[in-house]
This record gives structure tokens, C-alpha cells and sequence, in this order.
């Protein structure tokens, strides 16, 4: 499913798409699963998110295809629960017939997945990342922002691991809370 939406995402030419995470309540999870319509999930995201001082929100802006990439060796595939943290594990509306909210609908993950991904990111430090950093890899699988990293080099890699340390800390204060998590991308 989430092949197929990355891939519709790289043909576009949008520049500009940020990944956002929010950390939820089961009760709050409860509410964005009875929406039916993107306005519906828009009321719901956006209520106080711009005076949120909570710290349920992240935004980790266009870093969110490459740190994928480095969590798991792929543009959009991988094992879990590492290939959940970016892009979930279900979506808003169902696998089947997601409600779109941006570029691939609001995907999600239950408290105990959001658990299951804070240890395996703990368990993954910036060597084994760095290691996996392959500019050439990236270009050839289109990793949003396309075609940068065979041009900048090294400080690509510097670009991602910037925000690794705020969505481990933000994944651990959601699985500490018992949050289940919302993943999106906007533009």
C-alpha cells in the first residue's frame, strides 16, 4: 500500500512536503478512526496545534523519506517495526480505502506498536544509521527530496541524522504515555 502512494509522491513535482507526527490518546486515535471524510480529520488535526505546547507534535520536515531509508534500507519497504515509524502501520479509513489527508492519508500506530518502534529505535544508534547511507541508493529509489544526495554527499546524511535524537525522545515520551501515533505528510 505504501509503495504505491511513495510512488505517486515521487512523480510528482510538489516540492515541499514535510512529515508530521502527533501523539494521541487511545480516545483521541478513537475519534480520527470514526471520521469518514479529510475534513473531518483536518478538524481534529489542527485543533490548538499551533499552541500545542503538549509536545504531541512533531514535524520533521523533508527528512522523513530519507530517515525511512536509514532506518530500514528502502524508499518505502522494510521489516518492522522500523518501517512503521515513519509511515505506520495502518491507515485512517482502512489499508483498502484510506481517507487522503495529504500525500498519503494519516497512517497510525497502536500504543503497543508505538512501544515496539521506540525499542528498536533505541536499539539504533547514528553508526548503524550512517551506515546505511547510500547516496547513490537514494538517487536511484527517487528519496524524497529527489535527487540531493549523490550532491550534497556527506552533509545529506548530516541533514537526516539532525532529527534523529527529537523522534526518538518524541517515540519515548508517546510509549512512556501510552499514545498510539499519527504519521502524515503535508506540503
Amino acid at each position: 500500500m505504501i509503495s504505491g502512494l511513495i510512488a505517486g509522491i515521487q512523480r510528482s513535482k510538489v516540492m515541499g512536503m514535510y512529515g508530521n507526527f502527533k501523539a494521541v490518546t487511545p480516545e483521541e486515535l478513537d475519534k480520527f478512526l470514526s471520521c469518514s471524510t479529510t475534513e473531518e480529520i483536518s478538524a481534529l488535526l489542527y485543533i490548538d496545534q499551533e499552541l500545542d505546547t503538549s509536545g504531541d507534535y512533531l514535524e520533521i520536515e523533508k527528512k522523513w523519506q530519507g530517515l525511512h531509508f536509514l532506518l530500514t534500507g528502502s524508499a518505502d519497504g522494510g521489516t518492522p517495526p522500523l518501517s512503521w515509524c515513519v509511515f505506520g502501520n495502518h491507515s485512517i479509513g482502512g489499508d483498502e480505502k484510506p481517507i487522503f489527508f495529504g500525500w498519503i492519508g494519516i497512517r497510525y500506530l497502536l500504543p503497543n506498536e508505538v512501544r515496539q518502534v521506540t525499542q528498536a529505535l533505541s536499539e539504533t544508534s547514528h553508526e548503524v544509521l550512517a551506515s546505511r547511507y547510500s547516496p547513490r541508493d537514494m538517487d536511484q529509489q527517487e528519496v524524497y527530496p529527489i535527487g540531493i544526495w549523490e550532491r550534497d554527499g556527506d552533509s545529506g546524511l548530516d541533514y537526516i541524522l539532525c532529527c534523529y535524537p527529537a523522534v526518538v525522545s518524541f517515540y519515548q515520551k508517546a510509549a512512556f504515555q501510552n499514545k498510539a501515533m499519527l504519521m502524515y505528510i503535508t506540503s
